[in-house]
């Protein structure tokens, strides 16, 4: 018998579900198939058909209020939001506007019973960007519902990033490749270079050889690379902080992250957010998956001035406590 989504209720009053469906594999790890992470804000029922259209790896958040629903949005790594703006007993489509106008990177998707008080609201948010409407009883099964929120949680510009990598992607194992693009894609589960190596089946010299033959920057580097891609879209969000973002696609520390963002795209989050295209971004990030000299030596040379100012810091600390033990 399939085994439904797992869940793990949090202290915030939603469920929040951070363990993968990952199977070991001759001492790898693999995942059967494509994660779809779906956040919820649903009645009971509607809630139960979603679950219904879950394969085994997929997974399900369920917020219990408006308030828990964005919390979900701003800090967890969603797929996909699938709502219905009655959940709470009241038709409610201005927080729902608000919540897509404000996360725009997120997909969302209207779950409503076929009823005409929904009609206006519907129209409402997909001024604001709505990407799809599920009727309740009509349009729901299973399998088109699976579907659905496959098609509509695609990451823009995965594939013009692929493509133009296609140059490098094409000297390198197809099972390999296509970790890479899942990290591109969910760049919270590869935390590291044996992230990688593990989800590939691969051992971790093999896959710095790997990387070396098809003259292409360190598997590290990819990983950082993956994030910041990843970030790049949160951020040109209204409702994102760069803690958030950060939260969001595995940081301990936002200063972490703004720091491969500067590295990357050679400017600090709170600018870029602003100012850097799509098309200039992929453009920045070729460069940096694709070089396998340039980029690394430009991450080692932000840590060493790092560490150099931390130094002069401390030292700086130093000479002024000894300057006032002696007055």
């Amino acid at each position: 018998m399939p085994r439904r989504p797992a869940q793990l209720r949090g202290k915030a009053g939603g469920f929040y579900v951070r363990d993968l469906d990952i199977r070991s594999v001759r001492g790898g790890l693999y995942q059967s198939g494509r994660l779809v992470r779906v956040g919820i804000f649903l009645p009971t029922r509607q809630a139960a058909q979603i679950r219904a259209a879950m394969d085994i790896h997929d997974q399900v958040c369920v917020a219990d209020s408006w308030e828990t629903l964005e919390t979900l949005v701003r800090l967890e790594p969603l797929s996909v939001v699938v709502f219905n703006p009655a959940s709470d007993g009241t038709m409610d489509a201005t927080k729902a506007c608000k919540l897509i106008r404000n996360y725009a990177s997120i997909p969302f998707v209207a779950y409503v019973p076929v009823d005409a008080t929904f009609v206006r609201g519907i129209v409402r948010m997909a001024s604001e960007g709505l990407q799809d409407v599920v009727v309740y009883r009509f349009d729901d099964s299973p399998s088109p519902f699976h579907k659905t929120l496959e098609r509509v949680s695609s990451v823009p510009h995965v594939g013009t990033l692929v493509g133009m990598l296609a140059p490098w992607f094409g000297r390198l194992p197809p099972s390999l490749v296509d970790v890479l693009v899942d990290d591109l894609r969910e760049p919270h589960k590869y935390a590291s270079a044996e992230d990688i190596a593990a989800a590939a089946d691969v051992t971790l010299s093999g896959l710095y050889r790997s990387f070396r033959s098809a003259r292409l920057n360190s598997p590290k580097s990819f990983v950082v690379g993956a994030r910041v891609f990843r970030g790049c879209a949160y951020l040109r969000d209204a409702g994102f902080s760069i803690g958030d973002v950060a939260r969001k696609l595995g940081y301990t520390q936002p200063r972490i992250f703004a720091r491969h963002i500067e590295c990357v795209l050679g400017g600090c989050p709170s600018t870029l957010r602003h100012s850097l295209d799509d098309a200039e971004a992929v453009s920045r990030l070729v460069t940096w998956l694709g070089s396998s000299t340039r980029s690394a030596g430009r991450l080692m040379k932000h840590h060493i001035v790092h560490v150099i100012c931390l130094v002069s810091v401390a030292d700086w600390m130093g000479g002024l406590t000894q300057l006032l033990a002696l007055s």
